[in-house]
């Protein structure tokens, strides 16, 4: 998640909502702590969506990694984010009961949304717990002068994905820090409807055929399962 030697070279993309700042935080617990790990920061989910300027806020945690947790935060402005992090609960219980279960510090990487919202009032819904279902979180790194390309392919990806069996959320960020980084969040009801998604025609036109030749790496991907209940 930190800024690499390409930060800078391209601009911040346009973003339907440019004061809107999301944080994708990761928390790795100790050996034998992830029990503590993951009741502490559940408890911190409800307090965080009751406060001003939280838009979202939902807890994941590694499908091959029980001891890795991540938060996926979005909110109205960085007063908003300043205001949550010097807040009373959350220094509690990160000072408390989250970080002396640590590895290591929490990691924190701020982004900004690309993507419209899916405003559709029917929209399908991710639920918390379910074994079947599947959170991604793929990661772009982007050659220099190859930002803005990525950008509109991704983009083109978006509605037609949203409208796939099996798809509960796919939104596009780029991190604030190092505009070269994007990475998109997405739900699924299952590995079956997400395998079907990277075999379509879009998927290959857009990614394999437009995105994936324009990264300085090839695409890694965070597999997750959600704990938390989603934000209605």
């Amino acid at each position: 998640m930190a800024a690499s030697a390409a930060a800078g070279r391209d601009e911040a993309s346009p973003s339907p909502a440019p004061e809107q700042v999301a944080v994708l935080a990761q928390f790795v617990a100790k050996p034998g702590r992830e029990s503590e790990v993951c009741d502490a920061l559940l408890h911190l989910v409800e307090p965080s969506r009751a406060e001003s300027g939280n838009v979202s806020y939902d807890l994941h945690r590694l499908k091959n990694n029980p001891a890795a947790f991540y938060i996926l935060a979005n909110w109205t402005d960085q007063a908003a984010l300043d205001q949550h992090m010097a807040s009373a609960h959350v220094r509690a219980l990160l000072d408390e009961r989250v970080i002396p279960e640590l590895l290591a510090r929490p990691m924190l990487s701020c982004a900004r949304l690309l993507s419209s919202p899916d405003t559709r009032p029917d929209r399908p819904r991710a639920t918390a717990g379910s074994p079947a279902q599947v959170t991604l979180v793929p990661f772009f790194t982007i050659k220099p002068g190859e930002v803005d390309a990525v950008r509109r392919a991704h983009l083109a990806m978006v509605e037609p994905t949203r409208g796939e069996p099996g798809c509960l959320a796919y939104d596009l960020y780029q991190s604030r820090e190092d505009p070269s980084v994007m990475f998109f969040y997405e739900n699924w009801t299952n590995q079956d409807a997400l395998s079907k998604h990277m075999n379509t025609p879009n998927f290959y036109r857009y990614v394999r055929g437009e995105v994936d030749g324009r990264l300085v790496v090839p695409w890694t991907a965070h597999m997750m399962a959600m704990i938390s209940q989603p934000s209605r």
